[in-house]
């Protein structure tokens, strides 16, 4: 079912089911489009203008659950928490929380927010607002979690996220949208030539199973450097022993300014350009390394490895075992809320 705000959604009463997969259509005065399933609060697609003035959709999505629920990447386009990236075992005032029998979980795990049907609150024509409750012991979590985001496609052609969460008790939260873009349009092939630029000196290095080694450590001199514009495949096809450990970039940077873009990316052919800026610490770059081209969108394109990034502004991953990362502890009374916003245009080819 697609929800069209004051046609087929007069008011929220139609939406208590919880177990209904439904799209939200947003729109704004450009001709922009951007559909919000309520499984898993994904982003399902976001429709831009490129350089010859034609429409594409640079988010890899699905129309139906069931392909979200049999693809072979679990996360596409999800709020994921209730921790986003790795997370180990940890100890929280004097108690030890065992959230998994392996080393860690990633994203939340088997009990994520990716795989939930999320509760629509309010639509207008330009946002979306919904929720989900996380239980006390979910996952190995201590503490109920009401979660709120809202999705905002403005006039500026910008998509924002307003994330939300209380608890009422202490917990790590961490949450990010895991949109895999492709300015070319998805399925349109790679984006090793994707121009990059991140506002970004440090980044934390990972050891085996992707989790930070707990250094930050700086760009300089190494294929993390992208403080000035270079292709992507500057660094995937390097020989860098942390590029060959993660399979391409999984890696995470360090927001240097919260109130400038941390994300400047365009695609040469289409010359579309998308720019992130985030309230949050830093921003997972990740490029889409593990697709296996099995999953394939309504028109039949697959996705493949390297034809897509993931730009996930987040806390840092595993912080409660890293004292010197951001803390991610949220208390009773206190509010998480955090913003991240992408916003598109279009640059000439001279440019």
């Amino acid at each position: 079912m697609i929800i069209v705000p004051g046609t087929l959604f007069p008011n929220i009463s139609e939406c208590k089911n919880r177990n209904d997969f439904k799209i939200i259509e947003l729109r704004n005065g450009n001709g922009q489009k951007v559909e919000i399933a309520n499984y898993g609060a994904r982003i399902v697609s976001w429709y831009v203008k490129d350089n010859q003035d034609h429409l594409r959709n640079i988010v890899l999505g699905f129309s139906t659950k069931k392909q979200y629920q049999k693809a072979d990447a679990p996360f596409y386009s999800a709020i994921v928490g209730r921790y986003a990236n790795r997370i180990e075992n940890f100890t929280l005032e004097g108690k030890e929380y065992h959230l998994t029998d392996d080393d860690f979980i990633l994203h939340g795990g088997a009990e994520g927010f990716h795989q939930k049907m999320w509760k629509i609150k309010k639509v207008t024509d330009n946002a979306v607002v919904l929720s989900v409750h996380s239980k006390d012991g979910e996952a190995g979590f201590p503490g109920n979690l009401k979660v709120e985001v809202e999705y905002v496609l403005t006039e500026s052609n910008e998509l924002k996220i307003n994330y939300k969460a209380e608890t009422d008790q202490a917990t790590p939260v961490n949450l990010t949208n895991h949109a895999f873009f492709n300015l070319k349009g998805a399925g349109n092939g790679t984006v090793l030539d994707l121009l990059l630029k991140v506002n970004a000196d440090q980044y934390t290095p990972l050891k085996k199973g992707g989790l930070p080694t707990g250094e930050i450590a700086s760009v300089e001199n190494t294929v993390f450097d992208f403080r000035e514009f270079k292709k992507v495949s500057k660094a995937v096809n390097s020989t860098d022993a942390q590029i060959k450990l993660a399979n391409g970039l999984d890696h995470n940077f360090v927001n240097k300014e919260v109130n400038t873009p941390l994300i400047t990316a365009i695609d040469p052919t289409s010359g579309i350009k998308l720019e992130m800026t985030t309230t949050l610490p830093g921003v997972q770059i990740y490029t889409a390394n593990f697709l296996t081209g099995n999953d394939k969108s309504d028109e039949g394109k697959a996705f493949k490895a390297r034809e897509s990034i993931c730009f996930e502004a987040q806390f840092f991953a595993n912080s409660p075992q890293h004292s010197n990362f951001p803390n991610t502890i949220l208390k009773a009374g206190e509010v998480y809320k955090h913003s991240t916003t992408y916003k598109v245009s279009v640059v000439n080819s001279n440019e």
